[in-house]
Formats: structure tokens, sequence, C-alpha cells
């Protein structure tokens, strides 16, 4: 276990300096749970240099709320990567068990530079069930889950999980007492040359979207269930919604009629955040299509965002240019604020730079008060760790967010944060 330290974005000016915000972090939940990946720098993703440390590994890291100077975190070393999307975590519906998926395996210390850090690291193959039940102790056991498994979503007792393994590129999950896996089924997709990239839950749990990233497709799957009334597969539902560049992750909203989904484009311009409608009303899966009904432009690299509980606003992480090699130009990272009408019109209202590395994930708290944003190292020389940053978000007529005094100081390579409710 270790020591919680917290930095604080102020200048003390004496010792009688009158901070302009509290140097605390309002975030409402029972804790947040990050990972972090030991293996790389954030910009190895363009120049393929590692810039490892000697003994630093992959992480999981546990920070019970509310935050105190000097509490005990919990941590584990679960490995995990930043290579694809933030959907690599999951809790069961009870919250006890995180389900983490090793996307990426880790690296020697000896490694120093790959030709292309998406397709050269070592595979990933096992997931890790880590009991969060003691959020200062969290302990971790692996069950082997198949080739690079990419995204994970649990509702209820059904966790689905894709991979790049052929013939399983869908996996279903039966969870049982004590957070194991009663019943484990590979699903086969007919995917040719192209992978299920992302997965997720509608609300209702009759139905599940995946993305594949290489045909630029979202497909919407209904669930099929046993004589016992336990899922038993999933079937196509209807023709998939197609966007024009680079999708990740999706999420749908919570009242479930519409689906939202980054589209990296072409990864130099602009993102955007597409919304999908999907037909889930007709009887004959085979006349359900789904359509792209808009979209709106965000900043470069929007690979997450998140949708407030009551639906009303998103927020997206922006890696823009921040995580280019330091011989080169980067420019600063950024969080954009979005409102979402209830017939699924997206407006964006601002955008908040942010001095952090590689914002690779960004979630609302369970009020929708606060947001937690990601950051995957500092600008700074000498020993590069992550962070996260705290955002309050004022809601109404004039939504807007507000950048926290104090941020947490996080292991080297933060790429995932969770809210634990």
């Amino acid at each position: 276990m270790k020591k919680l330290s917290a930095t604080f974005g102020i200048a003390l000016l004496s010792t009688t300096a009158i901070f302009a915000q509290k140097p605390t972090i309002e975030f409402n939940a029972k804790g947040i749970l990050s990972l972090s990946d030991g293996d790389m720098a954030a910009s190895a993703v363009v120049d393929g240099k590692l810039l490892k440390e000697t003994g630093v590994k992959d992480a999981l890291t546990i920070y019970p709320l509310p935050l105190k100077l000097g509490q005990e975190e919990g941590s584990s070393p679960v490995p995990n990567s930043a290579i694809g999307w933030t959907r690599n975590v999951a809790f069961t519906s009870d919250n006890r068990f995180a389900y983490v998926l090793e996307t990426r395996g880790q690296t020697a210390d000896s490694a120093k530079v790959l030709k292309n850090v998406a397709t050269d690291l070592p595979e990933g193959s096992n997931l890790y069930i880590v009991d969060i039940s003691n959020l200062t102790k969290p302990s971790a056991r692996k069950a082997p889950i198949g080739k690079n498994p990419l995204a994970i979503d649990i509702l209820g007792s059904n966790a689905v999980i894709t991979s790049e393994e052929t013939g399983k590129e869908l996996r279903l999950l039966e969870i049982g007492t004590g957070g194991l896996p009663t019943r484990n089924v590979a699903i086969p997709l007919p995917l040719q040359n192209a992978r299920a990239t992302d997965v997720a839950w509608h609300p209702e749990g009759e139905f599940i979207a995946i993305t594949v990233e290489e045909t630029k497709e979202i497909w919407l799957y209904k669930v099929k269930r046993n004589p016992q009334g336990k899922v038993a597969t999933f079937e196509a539902f209807g023709t998939p919604a197609k966007l024009s560049g680079k999708p990740g992750t999706g999420a749908f909203t919570p009242d479930g009629n519409f689906f939202l989904v980054a589209d990296l484009k072409d990864g130099a311009s602009a993102s955007e955040i597409a919304v999908v409608q999907f037909n889930t009303k007709t009887e004959d899966p085979k006349a359900a299509e789904h359509k792209v009904i808009g979209q709106v432009a965000v900043g470069v690299g929007a690979e997450s965002f998140s949708i407030s509980p009551d639906g009303a606003l998103v927020v997206v992480a922006n890696k823009n240019g921040s995580a280019q090699p330091w011989s080169g130009n980067v420019s600063k990272a950024s969080v954009s604020l979005l409102t979402l009408s209830k017939e699924g019109a997206l407006a964006k209202v601002a955008d908040y730079e942010i001095d952090g590395i590689a914002p690779e994930s960004i979630v609302f708290d369970k009020t929708g008060d606060n947001v937690a944003v990601s950051l995957y190292e500092y600008f700074d020389y000498g020993r590069r760790d992550g962070g996260i940053e705290f955002f309050k978000v004022t809601k109404g007529g004039t939504p807007a967010l507000t950048k926290q005094a104090a941020k947490i100081s996080a292991p080297k390579g933060c790429h995932t944060v969770k809210i634990i409710p």
C-alpha cells in the first residue's frame, strides 16, 4: 500500500495566502480506480521509443473517497495496456469485483524501441478478476481469456468481451457468486480482416452494440436466451450504422435512446462525436435500419468521452498534439463540453485546455457534478508520473467546467479512470 499524495495547482505566495478555491478534490463516489501502463511513454505511439523506467510496471490503483492527505491508497501490479480504447475494465453489479483486460503484455526492462507499438507489443491473453471490496487492499487472480482482449462491458450477471482471437471474437461470461465466471461461451462473429474493437450493453439488457474499426461500422446484436432464460448467444439485428473515419469507444445514453461513438477520423484532424439511432422496435431484424443522425467536432484524438447521469451533458478528452515526441512541436490537450438534447442533438459549449499529456479517459461522478480525467504523464523532466485532474460542472442553461485546484499524482502511464459508485 502507498500513501496518497496530492499536488495543488496554485502558487503559494505566503503563509497567509488566500486560495481562490478549496485545495480539495470534489468527486461524488466511493472511490476512483485507475490503470497505468508502465511499458512506454505516450510519445511511443509516434516514434516507437518506449522510454521505459527500470522497475516501473503496469499498475491498478484505487483512491478511496473523500481524499485526505496521507491516507492509504490501494495498489496491485495488474498487467494492462494503453493500446486500444478505455473499455478495458468493468465492475460487477455489486461493485465488489473489477474485471481488467490484459490487452497487451508487458515488455522487458531492456526493451527500448518498437517499430509499431500497436502491433509489436507482446500479446495479451488474460482477464484479471480484482477483489476491490477493501479499497486499500485489492487482490487479483487471472484467467486466460483469448488473444489480445480489446473491450469489456458488464450488465447484471453477464459480461461480454471482444478479442482478436479468430472464431472467438465475442465471449459471454456469466458471473457467479464470488465474482468468478460460471459459464464461458465463445461466439464467432462474421468478420473478415476486421476486429470487434468495442462492445457496450444497452441499458435494458436485450441488445449489445459492437464496433468494427476496420469497416467503420456499428452493429446492433440482439440477445438470444435459452429455455432457462439465460443469455445463450447474440444475433445481428438490422444493418449497421457507418462512420466516415475511425470509430473508437461508444456508449448508450442512460435512457438507451441513442448511442454515442467517437470518430477519430485520420488521427490528425478534429475528431467527432457521432450520435447513432438504433431501430430496436421492429419485430423483423432484417428490416431494422440504424443510422447516424448527427455529429459534432471536438479536439484531435478524442479517445474517450462520458455522458452525465441525466443524459444532458457530454465531456470529451482530446489528446490533440500533446503526445508528440518532445523534440518536435507539441500542443496542449483539452476537454470538450457538449450538450445533448432529448432528441439526440449534440452541441459544443466550450473547450478547456489542460497541461498534461494524452488524456485517454474521462468520467463523470455519480451525481454529474464533477469530472475526472486521466493524464498519461506531464511535461516534466526526470520522473514522469501521470495524474488525475478534476473539473467542477456547472449545470443548467449555461453549462460550464471549472478546473479544480487539486489533482492526484498517479503512476506513469495513467490511461484509464473509472468511478467506483
